[in-house]
């Protein structure tokens, strides 16, 4: 989804290296009622939408640049997270969605992920309007 946000952060002369693509065989699908992350060699991972309480957005590896990010999706007391790889085939329908469904969406808060270097976390959504980073 966001590639045309990462083109704008990371180019060929930026000092940070070009995106890798997303991991083989993996992708998310969202519909009407559930979240799913497909993984290769493993049951399917879903969070249903009306269980979902908060969104953001974390980095994986912080030595790895430019940062590794993924989607987290939090469902009801924080149990049972989805965490999405970014760059995946249905991220974009994904995000799509979540922009849609969920008032309150921060779509900054995406810019300013996509953008910092380091160890990321930043709050997209979040139902309780609590903060989902635990500081």
């Amino acid at each position: 989804m966001l590639g045309w946000l990462r083109r704008i952060f990371v180019t060929e002369k930026s000092d940070r290296p070009v995106l890798v693509s997303a991991p083989q065989g993996i992708h998310v699908i969202s519909d009407a009622d559930l979240i799913t992350l497909k993984v290769p060699g493993a049951p399917p991972l879903s969070i249903g939408w009306k269980d979902l309480e908060a969104v953001a957005i974390v980095s994986g590896d912080a030595t790895v640049e430019p940062s590794e990010l993924f989607w987290l999706l939090l469902g009801g007391n924080r149990r049972r997270p989805l965490l999405v790889p970014m760059g995946v085939p249905g991220e974009h329908d994904l995000v799509h969605a979540m922009q849609a469904r969920l008032d309150g969406f921060d779509n900054m808060a995406v810019v300013e992920a996509m953008s910092a270097r380091g160890r990321v976390r930043f709050k997209i959504w979040d139902l309780s309007g609590s903060d989902v980073s635990g500081t």
